[in-house]
């Protein structure tokens, strides 16, 4: 018995022993966790979860390292990476930094093979430029044919010429100089060349002036001026002091005699003065209507152009010179405008008149058959008015809204639920172009991550677009959802389209400022379809499209921490500043969101000078007779998708023309006006 409790004790004193060890081991475990920093271990758990996460980071860095030049750590990332789905980018930047020096062999192979990537095109250009610069001619002749890029033209001509492959190459290096502005350096050795051949002809010249000045390049006719006949000199001398001039004082051209070069100057000249004085315009055209024997065509298109800009000036004869265009040059934007014109008057009857006499494309607009309603109803014709706003309303849009306002009837919004197959979505997400595109989003490389989406998604139908949305959805790719869905005509997958991904931050900086969520949101999905890091070719960044200078003025004016243009891309600051310039906008324009919209758009000075009288009462008149075709489809758009944001916000859907006050003297001075809601139902719309 005591033998076999002294066993028990010793074999519990080894097993002590044993968990005393292994308590000391998983302590020591234990510390080494907490010494391994955090982020290591998320991104080692990052890679177990997605193994390529790894080599995304990789390339990243390789990439970055190549755009701050640091060449040696881009070179040594590269030989890990030949087996990452985006190591051809890598190959890119490589052969673009050493397109001088790489053979012709090794660049078109990869071009050939890389046809459908994102990256080729320009990649070919700059390469075929690197040639031409280097006078590789043999290899100009090789692989730049078919280029429509001047420069490259420029270098193939210029190929030509040094190998003496000279046949037919005249009319190809007249069209290369035949041009409205300064052709590039490269293009001086094929000029000499067409001057040695006598290629430039006076008439070719007299051409070349002719397009200068269409293009407003003035300055160029100084210099071509040489190339012209003496006896032709007087008329270039001429035109260049009438353009000095603007023009106004073309009635001297009754003194000029009839010929091709007078009836050119004097032509251009009446076109030219109609954008900017339509009534003198009229006057000159009188003066010289008969003296010059200019041809049906330029005739009628100098008689629309002065009633074109006479109906955008709103000018008093708009309406007589508009019956003096023959009708076979009253093409659609002049009818628009001419319908605008009346509508600034209301000179209902004539609207009617006018907009039977569209296109039947044009006709059919909604824009157009709100307007025919609303002249029908003043005319004294309401029942086909009541049924052209019947069918509006049963639309979800600006005018289908405003029908329904005008007949007190409820907003008609359908949405469609979006119906897909998962499978189907999958295999187009395995797709070359989409892979590419959303590795290279992931990767942090938004611009050529949309090019890549945009080269893969332009062959797709109908139902291949609807995947491709589906896709960007389920990447939080709002903007590509977005254009997708416009593509296929899939208007009424309202959840994809109107996201409301930034909602909870808008309503915060909204309410923070007293400004209508509803609007805000409805202003940022015009502004950037929803995209973070939008980029306008002006320079606006972001969701809601701020410059640079913009936000520094407001970071003064409201005291708010600015740190430079990238900041511009982060949600929450975008919409801080958004909303500040928004609040001084209402703030500056008596809370009128119409004249705060527009604003926004078209900078304060334009809407200061459209409030200039006299004034359109009417604001949907205001709106449609605006001369900014921009502002003028941009502010329908803000108030359409502020009443659809109404609607997803799940919140009382106040109608459109009661966020549409009177435009008046008092549109600056702080009026205030009250918001009526209206239900929303799902209506049949054939």
């Amino acid at each position: 018995m005591l033998a076999t409790v002294n066993s028990n004790k010793s074999h519990a004193g080894r097993i002590t022993q044993i968990a005393g060890r292994f308590v000391k081991q998983l302590g020591l475990v234990l510390v080494l966790v907490v010494l391994i920093p955090f982020h290591l271990l998320v991104a080692d758990d990052a890679i177990q979860q997605d193994p390529s996460a790894l080599q995304r980071e990789q390339f990243s860095r390789a990439w970055h390292a190549a755009t701050r030049g640091q060449r040696d750590i881009f070179r040594k990332s590269m030989p890990g990476l030949t087996d990452y789905v985006l190591y051809p980018y890598l190959q890119y930047e490589d052969m673009r930094f050493r397109r001088a020096t790489v053979s012709t062999a090794e660049m078109s192979t990869f071009l050939d093979s890389h046809e459908d990537w994102a990256f080729t095109a320009g990649l070919r250009k700059a390469w075929l430029r690197t040639l031409g610069e280097n006078a590789r001619w043999d290899s100009v002749l090789s692989y730049a044919k078919g280029s429509s890029d001047t420069e490259i033209q420029c270098y193939l001509a210029h190929a030509r010429i040094e190998r003496g492959q000279t046949d037919g190459l005249l009319p190809v290096a007249q069209g290369l100089w035949a041009v409205g502005k300064s052709q590039p350096d490269p293009c001086d050795p094929v000029f000499s060349w067409l001057r040695k051949q006598h290629g430039i002809t006076n008439g070719l010249a007299w051409e070349r002036i002719r397009l200068a000045m269409e293009a407003r390049e003035p300055r160029l006719t100084l210099y071509l001026a040489r190339y012209v006949a003496e006896v032709d000199r007087v008329w270039v001398e001429r035109w260049q002091e009438q353009d000095r001039t603007g023009y106004r004082r073309l009635d001297q051209a009754s003194n000029w005699h009839d010929q091709e070069r007078s009836r050119v100057i004097t032509s251009y000249g009446l076109r030219r003065l109609a954008r900017s004085d339509p009534d003198r315009a009229w006057q000159v055209f009188e003066s010289l209507d008969g003296h010059f024997s200019w041809s049906n065509d330029v005739r009628g298109g100098i008689l629309r152009e002065i009633a074109l800009w006479s109906a955008v000036e709103g000018a008093a004869g708009t309406s007589g010179r508009m019956r003096a265009v023959p009708e076979e040059y009253r093409d659609g934007k002049l009818l628009e405008w001419w319908v605008r014109f009346d509508l600034s008057l209301e000179n209902w009857a004539d609207v009617i008149l006018t907009v039977a006499s569209m296109p039947p494309d044009l006709k059919d607009d909604a824009r157009w058959r709100y307007w025919d309603a609303r002249a029908r109803l003043a005319s004294g014709d309401p029942d086909y008015g009541h049924e052209l706003l019947s069918e509006l309303a049963l639309e979800a849009s600006y005018y289908g809204f405003l029908s329904a306002d005008l007949l007190d009837q409820p907003y008609t919004i359908c949405p469609q639920e979006p119906l897909f197959e998962q499978a189907e979505v999958d295999t187009l997400r395995r797709q070359p172009g989409f892979q590419r595109a959303l590795e290279l989003r992931s990767a942090g490389i938004r611009n050529w991550a949309r090019s890549e989406w945009k080269m893969a998604a332009r062959t797709l139908d109908r139902e291949g677009l609807r995947l491709a949305a589906a896709i960007a959805t389920q990447e939080n790719w709002p903007d590509m959802a977005i254009f997708a869905l416009g593509n296929s005509g899939d208007i009424r997958w309202y959840d994809w389209r109107f996201p409301m991904g930034y909602g909870a931050v808008v309503d915060s900086y909204a309410r923070n400022r007293n400004l209508d969520p509803s609007w805000v949101l409805g202003l940022m999905r015009s502004e950037s379809a929803m995209a973070e890091d939008a980029l306008s070719s002006a320079g606006a960044r972001g969701l809601m499209q701020l410059t640079p200078d913009t936000a520094r003025q407001l970071a003064k004016r409201h005291n708010i921490g600015y740190s430079g243009r990238e900041q511009l891309m982060q949600a929450e600051d975008n919409i801080r500043f958004g909303t500040a310039y928004l609040r001084d906008l209402l703030d500056r324009y008596g809370e009128n969101p119409v004249l705060a919209a527009g604003a926004y758009n078209a900078g304060p000075r334009a809407v200061d000078r459209w409030l200039e009288p006299p004034l359109v009462a009417d604001p949907a008149i205001w709106v449609e007779t605006l001369p900014y075709f921009e502002t003028r489809d941009y502010i329908p758009r803000v108030l359409a998708f502020t009443t659809i944001y109404d609607w997803r916000l799940q919140q009382p859907v106040t109608r459109i023309s009661s966020r549409m006050p009177a435009i008046d003297s008092g549109s600056m001075g702080g009026t205030t006006h009250s918001l009526e809601t209206t239900e929303v139902v799902c209506r049949a719309s054939g």
